[in-house]
């Protein structure tokens, strides 16, 4: 049995975070929620999950993130609203359902400004509802005091296999290279100085 569960999307951070805890062979868990790009999220969560011999759980929100889909006058690419809460709620239930003793999210220092739900206030509330709950459970931030390039470089030091990550929010089989995650990840590659080979964006962009 796993003592820690981490929440991977297959991205940068979370595949970062998986590298950085593999000694600890954890358990990841990858959640559909109705976002565009789950199913190259899942294959690339399995890719990394399976290079370092991690057991993966997969659960399947889509249906929900469908429903709140259909009331959105603009249908966004992550349908569902506070997704961290959503997020951080099922893992906390399900590190609780199989006996783990650490939660981890993979969040950075610019998630803290860029989103309610990732902010040291909303965080810190979260860590004291789990405490109530799951009191044997921490909830975990290992790489909360890097920015995303400081985050790449902590990947590139520890293996990453970069090619197996997935970062676009469209769900392009070729990462469309504009969308704000892939800019977010074009530019923290850049400013780390580090390559990304096996990575090709579509849509015109090298």
């Amino acid at each position: 049995m796993s003592e820690t569960l981490l929440l991977l999307s297959g991205g940068v951070e979370s595949a970062t975070l998986l590298y950085t805890l593999r000694d600890a062979a954890p358990r990841a868990l990858f959640l559909d929620y109705g976002q565009r790009a789950a199913a190259r999220e899942r294959a690339a969560s399995e890719a990394l999950c399976a290079r370092v011999g991690a057991a993966l759980v997969a659960l399947d929100l889509a249906a929900v993130g469908e429903r709140f889909r259909r009331d959105q006058s603009k249908k966004l690419h992550v349908p569902i609203p506070h997704r961290n809460l959503i997020a951080l709620s099922l893992g906390l239930s399900y590190a609780e359902q199989c006996g783990a003793r650490r939660l981890a999210l993979g969040l950075n220092r610019d998630d803290r400004d860029a989103y309610a739900s990732a902010g040291d206030d909303f965080i810190a509330r979260f860590r004291a509802l789990a405490q109530t709950l799951s009191p044997q459970v921490a909830v975990v931030t290992p790489l909360i005091a890097w920015d995303k390039a400081e985050v790449v470089r902590r990947g590139e030091a520890l293996g990453v296999p970069w090619s197996l990550t997935y970062s676009c929010l469209l769900g392009y089989a070729d990462p469309c290279g504009a969308c704000p995650q892939c800019s977010k990840r074009r530019a923290a590659f850049a400013a780390a100085g580090v390559a990304e080979p096996g990575v090709r964006y579509g849509r015109g962009h090298a």
